[in-house]
Formats: structure tokens, sequence, C-alpha cells
């Protein structure tokens, strides 16, 4: 799995690198470094939701004291290649910015997300330890409605920045996707894993999980809403 990340991440830097000589933008590489960034946070999902991940290795540099390497290094692309691929698309007019593409485009970073997070469990690279939810809702359900809301935050700022000035364009999408998965999981989540941590009565944890969906659904309407008005190229 580690291998396989890697290779993975080095693929879409070299195609990064080729789109950004052929289409004059670094859009695609701050999207990589804006990946590698949102680990920063991987340490705050094991307190809140339980999530740890088995015999990683830790380097030996600040930022990997703070995260796992190989989380730093899968990060760049966890989140931003379904965004790097849908951004392509738009930038050669077949995908467009709509109610109904937007819906179709989350649908699809959701099974990503799926699809991630099930090897990822299946290889162990990753578990969910001590995190039962309430309804037998799936742990590995919530977390790729999670990540993919994350995506889509960032396909959004992707559209919102590619015609800002290269330095302007870095400051804004670099830390997007460490900002978007801090409100996705610490806010958004909030309603979910405060009742967890509390250990509150099940109708509480209910409430909770329930109050987290909705609050998931209505920031999907907000994002889907700014991107329908961003318009096409």
């Amino acid at each position: 799995m580690e291998t396989a990340a890697t290779l993975l991440l080095l693929t879409c830097y070299g195609l990064s690198c080729y789109l950004a000589w052929a289409q004059r933008t670094p859009i695609y590489l701050f999207a990589l470094l804006a990946g590698h960034l949102s680990a920063l946070a991987s340490p705050l999902w094991r307190v809140l939701y339980g999530v740890h991940y088995n015999n990683l290795p830790v380097g030996q540099t600040f930022l990997a004291q703070i995260a796992p390497l190989p989380v730093l290094l899968g990060a760049g692309w966890y989140y931003t290649l379904p965004v790097g691929l849908v951004f392509f698309l738009y930038t050669v007019r077949w995908w467009f910015p709509g109610p109904v593409t937007g819906l179709l485009t989350y649908l699809i970073f959701l099974l990503y997300h799926l699809l991630i997070e099930t090897l990822g469990l299946r290889t162990q690279t990753w578990a969910y330890s001590g995190t039962s939810l309430p309804f037998d809702f799936s742990p590995l359900l919530l977390g790729s409605i999670m990540a993919g809301m994350v995506s889509y935050g960032l396909l959004y700022v992707t559209l919102a920045v590619h015609r800002f000035a290269w330095a302007s364009m870095l400051l804004s999408l670099v830390p997007a996707a460490l900002v978007i998965s801090l409100l996705v999981y610490g806010l958004l989540g909030a309603p979910l894993w405060l009742a967890l941590l509390l250990n509150q009565q099940a109708w509480i944890s209910g409430a909770g999980l329930l109050s987290t969906l909705i609050l998931l659904a209505w920031s999907g309407q907000i994002i889907t809403g700014g991107i329908t008005r961003i318009g096409h190229p």
C-alpha cells in the first residue's frame, strides 16, 4: 500500500509538471502541496474519531513528528487527485459547473473515497479503533462522506482561484485543504464527536450523528451553489 501510494504521488507530480508546462499554470502543483499540508490535522482525527495508522514509520523532520511520513506523502493525492481530474476536464470543456453536475461530481468523489477507505482498511494501513456509531452507521461510510466533502470544497476553491495571479493562487489554494478539513471534520462533525467523546446516551449520540449528516448536506448545497456561480472558463 505504501509503495503504491508513493508511486501514485510521483505520477501525480509528473502529470502536474506536464500540465503546468502545457497550460501555463502551476495550479495542479499547488493543489498537491495543499494535500500534503492537510496531513497536519491527522493527529486530531485520531483523538476525535479514533483513526489510527498501523506500522507507519515516523520521520525525523518537524512535520513528520506531527504526522507519519507516509501519511504526509499520501495526503498529496488523497483529496486532490479527483479534484485535479475534474479541473482538467473543466479546462478542456468536458465538464461544466452546475447543480446536476455538482451533485454527480460529489457522488464520484464519494465513490473514490469509499474505494480508498476500503483499501486502507483491508490492507490495515489505518483503522477506526473503538468507534461505534449510532444506528450501526458505518465509520467507513461516514469517513468517505466527510473526505468527499473536503475534496468537493477544494474543487470549489480551485475553480475560484484558477485565474488569480500565481502568488495569490498559492496563498489561497495551498492552505485550503487543511482549512476545509478542519471545518468538515472539526466543525461540521462536532455534534457527533462531542457526543462520542463525552460518552453520552444513545439518543444523544444518534442526534449528534443526524446533526452532522444534516450539516454536511447543507454544506454540500452551499458548495454546489458556489460552483454553479463560477460559470464557464
